[in-house]
């Protein structure tokens, strides 16, 4: 059985870093850091079991990031209508990936992956109860999950309960602080509605300092800096 790996896609300011789950015939891991994505992981880890299966993985030889396997119990065909819905969701077209994805669920109902994509198609097509659900079926699957409380904590901001994103945010950043989209998001998050300049530039830095190549950020930085007037 393929185990799953969270490939994360970059988005603007307002709506950053989505992740789309993405089943492969090989095993292969979300990298906290990716600072470095190989096809195996490294023999020296750190390692928890989730409840309903999920396992989590640390490095220990002096990579940065963790990989989170589950395993799929699926036919060929829905296998097919999985990866077929992850192209859809690359192309925008949420509504029939939602069709695909719906078949998955039934084949696979104690997986996080494809809950989460269905958020994500929901979300994007307005429907966010219907994706609220999809998340917090995803999260009590794997409570904690980064990818998708990084999603529920966007699903949140954008039906203004701000509040609620910082907690979701801060739940994620407590079990995985190498994630770093949700260290942008919140960041986002303090900076444009939390009126926390503070926390906004504690979370950019701590991205940046991961993903110098975001120039947008380095920018936002010295904004926030300026503003706080600690340049």
């Amino acid at each position: 059985m393929p185990d799953l790996y969270y490939k994360i896609f970059q988005w603007w300011k307002t709506q950053t870093y989505i992740g789309v789950v993405v089943f492969l015939m090989v095993t292969s891991f979300l990298c906290g850091c990716a600072t470095e994505v190989k096809i195996r992981p490294a023999p020296a880890v750190e390692e928890s079991t989730l409840p309903e299966g999920p396992m989590v993985k640390r490095f220990e030889d002096g990579r940065q990031g963790f990989m989170i396997t589950e395993v799929p119990h699926m036919d060929e065909a829905s296998r097919r209508d999985f990866d077929r819905a992850v192209a859809l969701l690359k192309d925008e077209e949420n509504k029939q990936a939602m069709e695909l994805l719906e078949n998955v669920i039934e084949q696979s109902p104690g997986v996080t992956a494809p809950y989460i994509n269905m958020a994500i198609a929901c979300r994007r097509l307005g429907k966010l109860e219907q994706a609220e659900e999809h998340l917090k079926t995803a999260l009590v699957l794997f409570p904690g999950h980064p990818v998708a409380c990084n999603e529920y904590g966007l699903l949140c901001r954008q039906s203004g309960r701000f509040s609620e994103a910082r907690a979701i945010y801060e739940q994620a950043l407590t079990l995985f602080p190498e994630y770093y989209p949700v260290h942008r998001n919140l960041g986002i998050l303090c900076d444009l509605y939390l009126d926390d300049p503070a926390c906004a530039l504690t979370h950019y830095e701590i991205y940046s300092r991961a993903r110098p190549e975001d120039k947008k950020v380095i920018l936002w930085i010295a904004d926030l800096r300026a503003r706080l007037g600690w340049n």
